[in-house]
């Protein structure tokens, strides 16, 4: 396992994190992993040398990070654990949101769940506009000082207000974020427009989440129906959202690329995230034991030149201003 630098840190973190969405019993019905199971997924993750491993405090309402805790047990020392916090945890008015009370509350709450004394990385999980970005970053900052976070991170900023969390920081002294959680896969490649740029510019590592785009790229849904009793079938869930003729002609040079290297479709769509620019880890999740057996084989798979310039050329996202201006006028 070639272990990367987490953003600007000098924390090691695999380039695969396992993440824990499926743990219990979700509110989205996406889980369902009992703790059994979740023990040898994260005991398996181990083995292979991942030593990432991601989770949040709405994940089945607290029980992702309790299951991911006595998972871990003895092995605590071996995992660079991350966790977020904004979402609703009660009914409360400050039982959400990203304010120096919630994340205060929240904190304690995700340290008790997970059985440990310090989190790793921890991630505001998305943003907050009723709360001044300052104090979110000092109430971050000072978690660091207290010993009780050793790193943060966060998820789902728009470019502009990563770049003016950067700034924040350096001007008032506060410990920087050092990763960006961001959605990203073939038949999603937003983040490419501002995002990526923004990340690269102020060193944070990208996290992938949902790297098969809900499990469109698994090769289930071949056809333009999907099949029934899956999320893009009877449900019809359509998240993340993306549109759905690209994902259609993303599928057959995908097939053609696990065919080529005698692998599965997630696996190459995996590899094909693990090295794009700015990407330090990509979650993989898996809601059975021979999901995550199929997810593994990305591991040590790279893919050749030939496959990789076919995935990239059509899922290429389109132009957009004013990118495409600054790229008549010759800037980069």
């Amino acid at each position: 396992m070639q272990y990367r630098s987490l953003g600007r840190s000098g924390l090691k973190v695999s380039p695969w994190c396992l993440g824990t969405m499926t743990f219990g019993d979700s509110q989205w019905k996406l889980g369902g992993v009992d703790q059994k199971t979740a023990t040898t997924m994260v005991a398996m993750a181990l083995d292979h040398g991942i030593n990432f491993f991601d989770t949040a405090d709405v994940y089945s309402h607290g029980a992702a990070e309790t299951m991911l805790g006595k998972a871990l047990s003895s092995r605590r020392a071996e995992a660079v654990v991350a966790t977020k916090a904004l979402g609703a945890m009660g009914p409360g008015p400050n039982d959400r949101g990203l304010s120096r009370k919630h994340l205060e509350d929240a904190l304690v709450q995700s340290l008790g769940r997970l059985h440990t004394d310090y989190i790793d990385l921890y991630q505001v999980h998305g943003v907050d506009a009723s709360t001044p970005l300052e104090e979110t970053l000092e109430t971050l900052s000072r978690f660091v000082t207290q010993g009780k976070v050793r790193y943060i991170g966060l998820s789902n900023y728009p470019a502009w207000q990563i770049v003016k969390a950067g700034l924040l920081s350096a001007t008032h002294g506060y410990a920087p974020f050092i990763s960006a959680q961001m959605h990203y896969s073939l038949v999603n490649r937003d983040i490419e427009y501002e995002v990526v740029p923004a990340c690269l510019d102020q060193r944070l590592g990208i996290m992938v989440w949902s790297p098969l785009s809900g499990g469109y790229l698994s090769g289930k849904y071949k056809s333009a129906k999907a099949p029934p009793g899956t999320r893009f079938g009877d449900r019809d869930l359509w998240f993340p959202p993306f549109d759905r003729a690209l994902g259609q002609r993303v599928l057959a040079p995908l097939e053609k690329a696990a065919q080529d290297h005698r692998t599965t479709m997630p696996a190459v769509a995996l590899a094909w995230l693990k090295d794009r620019p700015g990407v330090t880890s990509v979650l993989i999740g898996a809601r059975s034991l021979d999901q995550l057996k199929a997810n593994l084989e990305a591991l040590d798979l790279e893919l050749d030149p030939a496959s990789r310039a076919e995935l990239d050329q059509v899922s290429a996202p389109p132009p957009m201003y004013p990118g495409w201006m600054i790229a008549t006028q010759g800037g980069r």
